[in-house]
């Protein structure tokens, strides 16, 4: 489906901030083809700071809390608009009833085969099968439904300048998820900050500002000669940060797909889902999982016949990554980046 040169395009993909800078490759592709198009983004209050730094790109914030109040006052911001085309990029029930607050001729979702939560009760054309498995790649999908050719990911940001003052070639640790069994476990971070350190490394922790998120970075930090950043800096800054950072390491959570969408090298620690569907696009080769052998165990079926959004619901399943597997992807990356 070709759109005009000038069309109105509408993004509902409200959360999380790893989908978000997934999303942000698709909505560069989007205008890299439709350089004219006018582009509505509408997304949560903490996504929107990062969906911000997108040139010509214009927001709508949608905070969850708000519920029907806070789509009912969308309804209301955008009465006067009609757009071409609405791209409802989430799976949940929630993000399906605010597209109807929008008035949009087509409306396009995922292929039936990805579809969940029902979406495609809510849309009127659904997006071709994704070329990969990627969760990238379904959302690109979505591009290609309107004409824009499938292409290696890339991502248009503009970054602000870094104000936090941290020393040269620093590596982040970003020790916790958006859920804390997606934690690696303390005694793991904290032996291989004390590596690091007696490697002449320094250290920057990063992270949200949740009580339980700085307990427990508090608790790794301690006795340590380091910068810990946790629940300290916005979305635009924590962004600079990462693309400043000589490496990080982090659990599949929202800084260590940032490290993706600025091009910043990651060592990722994987265990409740399936890198190669929510792992950083270009670096597999420096995630550490175990998902497979967890997963295997759980569903007693090869990884082939898991089904491809399946999650490993083993509580310790961060436990089961060792110290050892951790250093070796860590060297083998500083020693890349070395070269």
């Amino acid at each position: 489906m070709k759109l005009s040169e000038n069309a109105k395009i509408v993004i509902v993909r409200l959360s999380a901030l790893g989908d978000v800078c997934h999303a942000m490759s698709v909505v560069t592709a989007i205008r890299n083809r439709y350089s004219k198009a006018e582009i509505t983004w509408i997304t949560g209050k903490l996504e929107a700071d990062l969906v911000s730094m997108m040139p010509d790109i214009k927001v709508i914030i949608y905070q969850k809390s708000s519920g029907l109040k806070g789509m009912l006052a969308i309804r209301k911001h955008l009465i006067n608009e009609s757009f071409d085309v609405l791209l409802h990029m989430q799976w949940s029930s929630r993000a399906s009833v605010l597209t109807r607050m929008i008035k949009a001729k087509t409306r396009i979702g995922f292929a039936k085969s990805h579809s969940r939560e029902k979406q495609h009760w809510f849309v009127n054309t659904l997006a071709p099968e994704p070329k990969g498995k990627h969760v990238l790649d379904t959302l690109m999908s979505m591009a290609e439904a309107i004409d824009v050719p499938h292409a290696k990911p890339s991502w248009q940001i503009d970054v602000p300048k870094r104000q936090t003052v941290l020393p040269e070639g620093y590596i982040i640790i970003n020790p916790c998820g958006s859920k804390v069994t997606k934690n690696w476990t303390l005694e793991g971070y904290r032996k291989l900050i004390e590596h690091l350190i007696s490697k002449g490394e320094k250290i920057v922790l990063t992270g949200g500002p949740t009580p339980v998120e700085i307990e427990f970075v508090n608790a790794i930090a301690q006795g340590f000669e380091l910068d810990n950043l946790v629940g300290k800096t916005s979305i635009k800054e924590l962004t600079a940060v990462i693309q400043d950072a000589k490496l990080i390491i982090s659990p599949d959570t929202g800084p260590a797909h940032i490290a993706t969408l600025v091009n910043t090298p990651m060592v990722g620690l994987y265990a409740l889902s399936n890198p190669e569907r929510t792992g950083p696009y270009y670096g597999q080769d420096s995630v550490v999982s175990v998902y497979k052998d967890l997963a295997e165990k759980e569903y007693g079926k090869s990884i082939a016949e898991i089904p491809w959004a399946s999650t490993v619901h083993d509580p310790e399943a961060m436990s089961y990554i060792t110290y050892d597997s951790v250093l070796e992807k860590v060297n083998d990356e500083l020693e890349r980046i070395a070269l």
